[in-house]
């Protein structure tokens, strides 16, 4: 299966930065935000002093993460996700955002939640099943218990 090619929301990428699993999951995909996206993470979060807004400006900077402009002035990052998504470009949207799931869903635009890409990169054998444990007990805080707890469970059936 290899890598995906994800085109990432705010939700996604601010959970993923706090868990200390960005570059993890950029190692093992390609990740690209679009241009509000960027602002909402890292100019407005640099405003209000969060630290994980200087930590995915040094990602871009480094070319961990890529920005992708949008020719339609979008103010909100779920409008461009919908709008930038070209199955040609990218695989999936990666989010965390139930309201941004139902949406995409109903453009019929594939989506991978956080702890599922853990569990992609232990199928794929990119993580050994205690590395993909410990990325998975890192993100809980940040995302659901369902979603966490069906990770775990899809996680303990290969034990």
């Amino acid at each position: 299966m290899g890598y995906m090619r994800l085109l990432m929301d705010a939700d996604c990428l601010i959970k993923l930065t706090k868990a200390g699993l960005k570059e993890l999951v950029a190692h093992h995909n390609t990740v690209t935000i679009p241009q509000v996206v960027w602002a909402e993470v890292v100019v407005a979060g640099k405003v209000k002093g969060m630290p994980d807004a200087l930590v995915v400006e040094e990602n871009v900077n480094r070319g961990v993460i890529s920005l992708v402009q949008h020719r339609e002035d979008t103010r909100s990052g779920d409008r461009a996700i919908v709008v930038l998504f070209d199955p040609r470009r990218f695989d999936a949207v990666a989010t965390d955002d139930a309201r941004l799931a139902r949406l995409l869903r109903s453009y019929g635009i594939p989506f991978v939640l956080p702890a599922m890409m853990i569990h992609r990169a232990l199928l794929d054998g990119e993580l050994d099943l205690d590395t993909a444990k410990d990325a998975l007990r890192r993100l809980a805080p940040f995302i659901s218990e369902e979603e966490c707890g069906a990770v775990r469970v899809l996680m303990e059936a290969r034990s």
